[in-house]
C-alpha cells in the first residue's frame, strides 16, 4: 500500500474575465512547490483558507475538500484576491470574510479518500470584482479533460531545504504559485493508488508536474476558450516532497457532485 498525505453576485455589473495563462510545454512545466509567481487576478476564484485552499462557487459559498475541515474551521477567516499572503489585509482588492456553516460530504471516507468535499459558507457575500470572481463547474466534463493541460494555484509547499542538523524541511511560499498539470491516464493511476476509482476522481501530475502539502481543497482548473472551468478540488498525494515531484496526485471530480453540491448550497449552485 502507497503511503499517501492529504494535501492539508452583483446584478447589472460585468467584469472581464481572467487573464488565461498561456500552457508551457511539457519541458518548462513546473510544481506548484517551485511554481509560478501568480499576479492578482491570475485566479481571482481561488479562496485562501490558511491551511488549505477552495474555490468561489457562488458569492457566499468556497468549495473545499472534506479532509480540510477541522472543528477550529468554523469562525475561521477566507480570504479572496489574495497573492501576497504577508499583511494581506491591508493589500488591495483583497476581501476577508468569516466562515459560518460547513457542509462536510456525510460519506466522507479518510482510508478510501471517496467524497473528499466539502462547502463552506461566509457571513456575507463577497463582493464580485476583477479580482474576486466565481468559478463555473459542468455536469459533463468529458470534453474539458481532452484538452489535457490543467492548472492548479496554492500557498502549499514550494521546496525543500536542510535543517542545522541535515534533515529536510518544507519551505512555505510568501506568494501565490501556480502550474500547469497534464492529467494521467486513468488506468495507470489505479495502479498506483489503491483508492482510485473512475467516477469520483481525477488523476492528473507527472515528473516535476503537480500539488503538494498545504495545497489540498484548491481548484484544478482547465481553460476552454479563455475560460476557466473546474474539474477537481486537490484530495491527496504521495508522502514527501520528492515523491510528490514524481506520482500523480488524485483529484475529486467535482462532475460527480453536481446534485450534492446543489442541495449544500440551497440551490444557490447549480453545475452548467
Amino acid at each position: 500500500m502507497r503511503l499517501l498525505l492529504s494535501c492539508l453576485a452583483l446584478a447589472g455589473l460585468s467584469f472581464a474575465a481572467p487573464p488565461v495563462l498561456p500552457a508551457p510545454n511539457h519541458a518548462t512545466s513546473e510544481l506548484i512547490f517551485g511554481g509560478h509567481r501568480a499576479n492578482q487576478g491570475n485566479f481571482p476564484y481561488y479562496v485562501y483558507l490558511h491551511s488549505c485552499g477552495g474555490s468561489l462557487i457562488t458569492p457566499k459559498h468556497i468549495l473545499t475538500a472534506a479532509h480540510c475541515i477541522l472543528d477550529s474551521t468554523l469562525g475561521n477567516t477566507a480570504v479572496m484576491g489574495l497573492t501576497d499572503n504577508e499583511e494581506y489585509e491591508k493589500q488591495e482588492g483583497v476581501q476577508i470574510r468569516t466562515i459560518v456553516k460547513i457542509s462536510g460530504h456525510k460519506e466522507w471516507n479518510d482510508t478510501a479518500k471517496h467524497n473528499d468535499i466539502a462547502i463552506l459558507e461566509v457571513d456575507k457575500p463577497f463582493e464580485i470584482t476583477r479580482y474576486v470572481q466565481l468559478i463555473d463547474i459542468k455536469s459533463d466534463d468529458t470534453e474539458l479533460q481532452k484538452l489535457y493541460w490543467t492548472v492548479a494555484a496554492g500557498f502549499g509547499m514550494s521546496g525543500v531545504k536542510k535543517n542545522d542538523d541535515g534533515r529536510p524541511t518544507g519551505i512555505w511560499p510568501r506568494y501565490l504559485l501556480y502550474t500547469y498539470i497534464p492529467l494521467v491516464d486513468e488506468k495507470y493511476c489505479a495502479k498506483v493508488w489503491w483508492q482510485y476509482y473512475w467516477d469520483k476522481f481525477i488523476c492528473a501530475g507527472a515528473e516535476k508536474q503537480g500539488v503538494g502539502s498545504g495545497d489540498s481543497g484548491g481548484p484544478l482548473a482547465v481553460n476552454s476558450d479563455g475560460k476557466y472551468f473546474q474539474i477537481g478540488v486537490v484530495a491527496f498525494s504521495a508522502i514527501g516532497f520528492y515523491d510528490q515531484a514524481k506520482i500523480p496526485a488524485v483529484y475529486t471530480r467535482t462532475a460527480s457532485y453536481c446534485d450534492w453540491m446543489t442541495e449544500n448550497t440551497d440551490g444557490a449552485f447549480k453545475c452548467i
